[in-house]
């Protein structure tokens, strides 16, 4: 069975979720795959093009694939709903790893940096609709994201039993109540 350029990428993700940014030399993905060195040069040119497809691919999941998941409606209430659980439909286990390979990887800094922006600008869009009240929709869409990455690193365990006080704190501090 050829092993194509998706392939690649859903693996080097798989990998790096569960062994984290350690699994992504070749060797590792090659080993994983099940295929030759050659068969990874025939679609990556060496391992920083595989980490910039890598991000992109990600950015792709991260982005488009989630904002394809808002309410179609589009009402403050519906568009609350989504801000109120999207934090939490992140995985935060894989968003950590990938932060701490942006410290090492220059590729992924930039790809991780583009997709923060721009969760920041599409969440700062969400703010001004729901919120009109709200001055600077960007300082608090940076606040409110910042919170969320944060979070990543202090709440390991989804089953956490601080977490419904924390997000009833959230929704107070965010204004994402319910109407």
């Amino acid at each position: 069975m050829r092993f194509s350029r998706a392939n690649w990428l859903e693996l080097g993700l798989e990998l790096l979720r569960e062994h984290g940014a350690d699994a992504l030399t070749i060797e590792r993905l090659t080993a994983a795959a099940g295929k030759t060195r050659g068969s990874f040069y025939h679609h990556f040119a060496d391992r920083d093009v595989f980490l910039s497809d890598l991000m992109a691919h990600w950015r792709r999941q991260a982005l488009e694939e989630r904002a394809a998941q808002l309410p179609c409606d589009g009402t403050p209430d519906g568009l609350r709903a989504f801000l109120r659980e999207e934090p939490f439909r992140m995985d935060h286990r894989f968003e950590r790893v990938l932060r701490q390979l942006a410290v090492a990887e220059p590729v992924v800094r930039r790809g991780l940096d583009e997709v923060d922006r721009a969760r920041v600008e599409g969440l700062a869009l969400l703010i001004a609709t729901i919120r009109p009240e709200v001055d600077d929709p960007r300082s608090e869409a940076f606040v409110q994201y910042a919170v969320a990455v944060g979070s990543q690193w202090l709440i390991d365990d989804p089953a956490d039993p601080r977490l419904p006080g924390i997000r009833q704190a959230a929704y107070r501090l965010f204004g994402l109540g319910h109407s």
